[in-house]
């Protein structure tokens, strides 16, 4: 009897341990899903990719570079305002179209170190006195675009594709610098035509931080590209 009495109690204990893993295992599970559950969440981020392609007389390619850049402060604001409360001071637009017009200028003391862009810019550098043009007086903004009508390519979830935002500059040329041109070292992208009131969105170094800048003479041109991808 005691014989049984023993393998019953065996067969109750293995019923327990079998029913007590079953029940971790379960709530394990429920742990692992709670866990994955809680780290899901929707993410945004703006990303701005520039590019660069400077071309000789003859329209042949002498450089070729892109980069990401770098989104100041107001550019973030302005953002917010332009997609939550347009009457909201933080960021007066222009009134231009928005963030629609590249620059390029040709302040120097660029390093790999201290780069010319960072998130407190609101507006290309001068240096040296602050002159754009061709000449031993320092660098500045050279030249703004005109306005420029954005092309905009909406989200597809199914696709796996995001929404991205292309700006692209006619070709800047340099028709009045000397015979020996100058450096190009930062370009920017603003809300308006002329510099003073407007407001920049982002800015990136040219091209890089390497502290070279992009040397441009009298035939060459200039078009610079601003893609900014919304995922």
């Amino acid at each position: 009897m005691k014989k049984y009495t023993g393998i019953a109690l065996i067969g109750v204990l293995v019923v327990g341990i079998a029913g007590f893993i079953s029940l971790d295992a379960i709530s394990a599970t429920s742990f692992v899903t709670m866990k994955v559950a809680s780290d899901v969440q929707e993410t945004g981020q703006m990303i701005g990719h520039v590019t660069y392609v400077l071309r000789d007389a003859d329209g042949n390619i002498k450089h070729y570079s892109q980069s990401d850049n770098v989104i100041v402060d107001d550019g973030t604001d302005c953002a917010a305002t332009a997609i939550f409360d347009t009457d909201d001071a933080l960021c007066p637009l222009a009134g231009n179209g928005g963030f629609a017009f590249i620059a390029i200028g040709n302040a120097t003391g660029l390093t790999s170190v201290t780069p010319l862009s960072s998130a407190t810019d609101t507006a290309l550098l001068s240096t040296d006195g602050g002159v754009g043009s061709f000449g031993a007086g320092g660098g500045d903004e050279v030249a703004r675009s005109d306005y420029i009508d954005a092309g905009i390519t909406g989200a597809d979830s199914d696709a796996g594709t995001v929404t991205t935002v292309t700006i692209a500059s006619t070709q800047f040329g340099f028709p009045t610098l000397g015979p020996a041109g100058t450096v190009i070292t930062q370009s920017g992208l603003f809300d308006s035509v002329a510099g003073g009131s407007d407001n920049m969105f982002s800015a990136k170094d040219v091209p890089g931080t390497t502290g070279s800048g992009l040397a441009v003479s009298n035939a060459d041109t200039l078009s610079v590209t601003w893609t900014i991808t919304l995922e």
